[in-house]
């Protein structure tokens, strides 16, 4: 069941971008990288954030913004920046919506922002805190989505048990 889409502007750092793709797999959703990055998809820090689940990402990479936009114009792309006006807990999400990140150094160029006509922040009140970590962004902002769309507990029952990797069971 697909319900959106993550899409990271010019990504940089690959630990978050292997971090995200691992909650799109967990979420059922496809992972957009849109425009140029200095990450390999080879690279072993990329990997070794997929670790188990790279095999069932569904990825696309876009060359850049304006193909993506072209190509996704009948969909609903949603900015998620510091600069919205519109808090997380007031958007409502719809199925399909694509929900675009900026990279970790910049967010999202000014110019792009005003080409989208929806933008949602997340609420933070510490004073001393610019940004979110990318990742953590988006697994809050991916999971307030979830939650709308299945209007249920998030919490589900595992049926897949997997055997612990991280230390030795006697």
């Amino acid at each position: 069941m697909i319900n959106f889409s993550i899409a990271l502007y010019k990504p940089q750092i690959p630990p978050n971008t292997g971090n995200i793709s691992r909650l799109c797999v967990a979420l059922d959703c496809d992972l957009h990288i849109v425009g140029k990055t200095p990450i390999r998809w080879d690279e072993p820090t990329l990997r070794r954030a997929g670790l188990d689940h790279w095999n069932k990402l569904r990825f696309e990479h876009y060359p850049s913004f304006k193909v993506y936009y072209q190509q996704n114009q009948n969909r609903r792309m949603i900015a998620v920046t510091k600069e919205a006006s519109t808090s997380l807990w007031d958007f409502h999400f719809q199925k399909n919506d694509i929900l675009l990140f900026g990279n970790e150094t910049m967010g999202l160029p000014p110019k792009l922002l005003k080409v989208l006509n929806h933008s949602l922040g997340i609420p933070m009140w510490g004073e001393s805190v610019r940004s979110l970590n990318l990742s953590n962004s988006a697994a809050i902002v991916a999971y307030e989505a979830y939650r709308q769309f299945t209007n249920q507990s998030i919490l589900q029952p595992n049926t897949q048990k997997y055997k612990r990797t991280y230390f030795k069971q006697k």
